[in-house]
């Protein structure tokens, strides 16, 4: 369905805006309850969504689909929920769970944004990533 059906089915904690500049993302990101990354089978083995990064490091708590033993599934294990695909009633479950039970959705959003900062902030990739490439130089001398 389009924003316009959506909308007219949103209840009154669903604040719809027009596209916000950039800069924006990081403080919209923070001010979610939660985030929900939808996913169809079979695309979770695919991709690696990047606008996860960007929900994980906001500290929020958040609920994905993806089948186990996928990516998503490994980041987010003890960092969030994650439920099947195309199962809307435990989408919808988790959401609740988390939306109801705070110390949980902080337990989740603060251990998500520590994996970020250790794992994924862009300076210390590159480092490791320089670091193969120049292992991997050497051992071709």
């Amino acid at each position: 369905p389009g924003r316009d059906a959506l909308a007219a089915r949103s209840g009154p904690n669903v604040a719809w805006k027009p596209l916000q500049p950039a800069e924006r993302l990081g403080e919209l990101l923070a001010a979610a309850d939660v985030h929900a990354l939808p996913q169809r089978a079979g695309v979770a083995d695919l991709v690696m969504p990047s606008k996860l990064i960007g929900m994980m490091a906001s500290g929020r708590p958040v609920v994905a689909t993806a089948a186990p033993d996928t990516e998503i599934w490994r980041v987010l294990d003890r960092r969030g929920l994650v439920v099947p695909p195309g199962d809307a009633l435990a989408l919808a479950d988790a959401i609740e769970r988390l939306g109801t039970s705070p110390e949980l959705g902080t337990r989740y959003g603060m251990a998500a944004r520590a994996y970020v900062e250790q794992n994924l902030e862009r300076d210390k990739v590159l480092r490791a990533f320089e670091a193969e490439l120049a292992a991997l130089v050497q051992e071709s001398r």
